[in-house]
């Protein structure tokens, strides 16, 4: 027991640093791409580290699996390099206690990856699901920035505000369309300024910015046809933020209700969430092989091949869930001969120097 706790407590340390520098990595990628969104005005900034932390256990359910698997490579491969593994061998430690060991340390690592997998990811992703859809419901003046030009309507309207208060209201104001360069003035473009402004609602449920004191300037300066009209009051359509790519997920399917559908999207995920927990022994039984280093030659002689290994598990894996859902594959089949395929090359690991052998003969 004893042997056991350094094994895990070598093994999990190791996980963890690999696992907190990975999703870092992962998390500032996505970060990015909601910045844009919110710079653009496509998305409230309010809910950006909402978005980042519901999306959390999708990035976590494939980093798991693969920190452990490089933190079984590095600690073994330690072992190995530092004469530690070979001390405890000589000691009495058999190869099948190593085994036993890493299958138990892959057994928590499974429990937790089924967790996140199974029904922490899928509540997560309803909850995404629901801010979405509520910034695709806000219209393009509810994220404006005070004191910012900000492209609006695809790149068609520019607006600025000096400020807006609590309640809502923009001051000092200024709004430029593009509608049509093509088109003939007046209809090209249209320059507005007010000194106040706020939306409202009519009677049919549409939103208007209502501007008050400013003028429009309509057209070209300087061509037949410009205008510039000086308002009390003019009230502005507001359209809402439209997202076309916003769809329902099969990642927020309830893992209860995908057991009892026969669909070819509803059987992919769910062998897409059984394979992510039954890959960690598969992959934690590679990893020992993969591990044994000549003390020489280092403990990162056989971590490339090993990360390329792991990587085309995974990327297999998602291979063969697309392949189900465009009905490729049967769903009957699922994603299950992708793991006998590897733990055939866990076994050709494991019997490497045999293999060689009767190969030379």
């Amino acid at each position: 027991m004893i042997l056991f706790r350094y094994f895990a407590r070598e093994v999990f340390l190791t996980m963890f640093v690999v696992l907190t520098i990975v999703l870092v990595i992962s998390l500032g990628w996505r970060f990015s791409g909601y910045l844009d969104r919110a710079a653009a005005g496509m998305m409230a900034r309010e809910v950006l580290f909402a978005l980042m932390a519901y999306r959390l256990p999708g990035f976590l359910e494939i980093i798991i699996p693969v920190s452990f698997f490089l933190a079984v490579m590095l600690t073994y491969g330690r072992l190995y390099v530092d004469h530690e593994m070979i001390v405890l061998q000589a000691c009495g430690m058999s190869p099948a206690r190593v085994v036993t060991m890493t299958l138990m340390m892959s057994v928590i690592v499974m429990l937790l990856t089924a967790a996140i997998a199974l029904w922490i990811k899928p509540m997560g992703e309803r909850q995404v699901q629901l801010l979405l859809q509520g910034q695709k419901n806000l219209t393009e003046f509810d994220t404006l920035v005070p004191g910012r030009f900000q492209s609006l309507s695809s790149g068609r309207r520019v607006t600025y505000t000096e400020e807006i208060t609590d309640d809502g209201e923009l001051s000092e104001i200024f709004i430029n369309e593009y509608r049509d360069h093509t088109a003939p003035a007046p209809r090209g473009s249209a320059t507005i300024i007010a000194q106040t402004g706020k939306t409202e609602v009519d009677g049919q449920g549409r939103r208007f910015l209502v501007l008050n004191n400013g003028r429009r300037y309509q057209g070209r300066p300087g061509e037949p046809g410009y205008r510039i009209i000086a308002y009390e009051e003019y009230g502005q359509l507001v359209e809402k933020i439209s997202d076309t790519s916003l769809k329902q997920r099969n990642a927020a399917i309830p893992t209860g209700e995908l057991l009892g559908q026969n669909d070819p999207v509803s059987l992919s995920e769910l062998h897409w969430r059984i394979s992510l927990v039954l890959m960690i022994p598969v992959i934690a039984l590679l990893a020992i092989p993969l591990s044994r280093v000549n003390p020489r030659q280092g403990r990162f002689t056989w971590l490339v091949p090993a990360m390329v290994l792991c990587f085309l598990y995974v990327i297999a894996l998602s291979a063969g869930k697309s392949g189900i859902e465009r009905e490729d594959l049967p769903g009957s089949l699922g994603l299950w001969w992708i793991h006998g395929i590897f733990i055939l090359i866990t076994l050709l690991a494991w019997h490497y120097e045999k293999v060689m052998g009767w190969v030379r003969r």
